[in-house]
């Protein structure tokens, strides 16, 4: 045996031990598989303990052989003197008891009482026992499927499995209901294997985890026997572990000591006390609760699935409808340029227009004012004429020119001056018909230069308009465009959504029908059955305070160490 090997397994039990809320072993093994003197003080002695009660800690350590055989048992107590009596009272059924760490002596009386000379001080002794176990210990080897020995296994290599069956024998008769219920002391079993990593390879483990540092496997299993019994559980609803299997592929197998730890711990703390049942209050309606939910998240991740699976059945028409939309958007974008350009040339136009009515308006009153000027000459000729014909009548104005002339020639009746007034009339009617076109025209050339600002500035907002167009169609096009090249990822993602909700509803339904439901099924709907083994459970762990024997007015725990002999390969 070699002792790193066995203190790599006793740390790393202890630790899981303390960090599962199982209470660590304080244990030492030397070369030659004696029980070696609990630690000093490893543990303050007041720690957890009610004030003015001694307190044992015992330890029993089994010598087994590699297939779990008994060999020796050896129990290590320490009486912790709380109190500080000069003598304590103690009851134990061991013999060849030794005292490991002080001087302190002890006198024998009936019924196993030993009366201890403590002087005040803690009690650290050691003994043999031949009683039973409460617990066992069975291992068992199979090379390739078949079940070997492990002296036959020594150096042979294939597929091996160690399996650690455990068995519990401590229990009490207790009223359940009205019908007796055989209540298991709840022990938790751990066991911690070392593997060489040379020697084994593809390791694995039932109810446990492994370590692995590269150069070993380390190995720890856990099981709970006769719990499965006490809680009066079905196995096909839920099965908790009774046993430990490891499996690995072995090269010249040989197997250095394996240890298990024992310790009755399992509803102390978390749980309460027996009789408590605070931390129960509205279980069964919460477990209703819980499968209620499970039933509507089958039923949502269902409809999910199915709604994912109608999406990705119109796909090609969504495919098909990015098509034409793509298309549409590039007609669309190609409009669009070309009104701009449309724009572009019409508000050149239009700009051209605007700058000739300008330069014609700026010459209307000059066109106007020369008009006029001609229009008072004529009329100045005829009020000449006129007057050297010996005409009485009021000076011609561009205003009254016909009514005085239609007055001189009604007046002179039919006569040569008539015709020569009506003759001097038409020629003023003549140009007076150019002169009032001439205002016609450059009125109207006012009205088209105003219309033309107008039509100017129109056309600029259009074109602006038609370049917003044009760049909104061209980002839509561009938009469109990435849509109909992003359609197959779209697909593919709802392709996997739709995988994804399959598996989940899957998933949901087996983690239902295996665990909530298996769950709601072992306790058959009656959690108040249930409670009451766990009371029960709780009163006989509380109970179960030592191996040896124990003063009704001590407080005490107990924990089993099994260490199995090595498998050698000869060399």
């Amino acid at each position: 045996m070699k002792k790193p090997v066995v203190k790599a397994l006793s740390i790393t039990l202890c630790a899981v031990l303390a960090l599962g809320g199982l209470g660590g072993a304080a244990y030492a093994m030397n070369a030659s598989g004696e029980a070696a003197p609990a630690p000093a003080e490893p543990q303050a002695k007041t720690a957890s303990v009610p004030e003015g009660r001694n307190r044992k800690d015992e330890t029993v350590y089994v010598l087994a052989s590699a297939d779990g055989s008994v060999d020796k048992v050896i129990v290590s107590d320490w009486v912790q003197n709380v109190r500080g009596d000069a003598l304590i009272d103690d009851v134990t059924r061991l013999t060849g008891i030794e005292n490991v760490k002080g001087d302190e002596t002890y006198t024998l009386g009936g019924e196993n009482a030993c009366v201890w000379d403590a002087r005040g001080n803690d009690i650290y002794y050691q003994g043999s026992i031949g009683q039973e176990l409460p617990v066992s210990v069975a291992v068992s080897y199979t090379l390739d499927g078949r079940a070997i020995s492990p002296e036959e296994l020594a150096g042979k290599s294939g597929r091996v499995s160690i399996r650690f069956d455990y068995a519990n024998s401590q229990y009490e008769l207790v009223d359940i209901q009205g019908t007796q219920e055989k209540i298991y002391v709840p022990f938790a079993m751990l066991t911690g294997v070392v593997l060489d990593n040379g020697v084994f390879s593809n390791v694995s483990v039932s109810n446990g985890k492994i370590v692995n540092d590269g150069d070993r496997t380390i190995v720890a299993g856990l099981a709970l026997p006769g719990l499965q019994d006490s809680l009066g559980l079905d196995r096909e609803m839920l099965e908790l572990p009774d046993y430990v299997e490891i499996t690995a592929d072995a090269e010249n197998f040989e197997l250095e000591t394996t240890i298990t730890l024992a310790a009755n711990g399992l509803l102390s703390g978390e749980l309460g006390t027996a009789g408590d049942r605070s931390q129960w209050d509205g279980l069964d309606g919460k477990l209703d609760e819980l499968t209620d939910a499970m039933d509507q998240l089958i039923d949502g991740s269902s409809r999910l699935y199915d709604g994912l699976c109608a999406l990705l059945d119109r796909s090609e028409e969504l495919v098909s409808g990015i098509d034409r939309l793509a298309a549409g958007a590039a007609q669309l974008k190609q409009g669009a340029d070309g009104l701009s350009a449309g724009a572009a040339q019409l508000q050149a136009g239009a700009a051209s227009l605007s700058q000739g009515l300008d330069a014609l308006a700026e010459n209307s009153g000059a066109l106007n004012d020369g008009a006029a000027q001609m229009f008072q000459s004529l009329l100045a000729t005829a009020n000449a004429q006129l007057a050297a014909a010996g005409a009485q009548v009021p000076a011609l104005t561009i205003d009254n020119y016909a009514q005085v002339l239609d007055g001189v020639i009604s007046a002179a009746g039919e006569s040569p001056a008539t015709q020569q007034v009506a003759a001097l009339k038409a020629s003023l009617d003549s140009y007076n018909g150019f002169y009032q076109g001439l205002q016609s025209y450059t009125a109207g050339v006012a009205q088209a230069q105003t219309g033309a600002a107008a039509l100017s500035g129109g056309v600029d907002g259009l074109k602006t308009g038609a370049d917003s167009l044009s760049a909104g169609a061209a980002q839509l096009y561009d938009g469109i465009l990435t849509m109909h090249n992003g359609a197959p990822a779209l697909i593919d993602g709802v392709t996997q959504l739709r995988d994804g909700a399959m598996e989940l509803s899957g998933g949901l339904q087996e983690f239902n029908e295996k665990g909530v439901q298996k769950l709601a099924d072992a306790f058959d709907g009656d959690l108040g059955r249930l409670m009451d083994r766990v009371d029960a459970l709780r009163a006989v762990s509380e109970g179960y305070a030592s191996f040896s024997g124990i003063s009704s007015d001590m407080d005490g725990q107990v924990k089993f160490v099994w260490r199995t002999g090595a498998v050698e390969a000869q060399r």
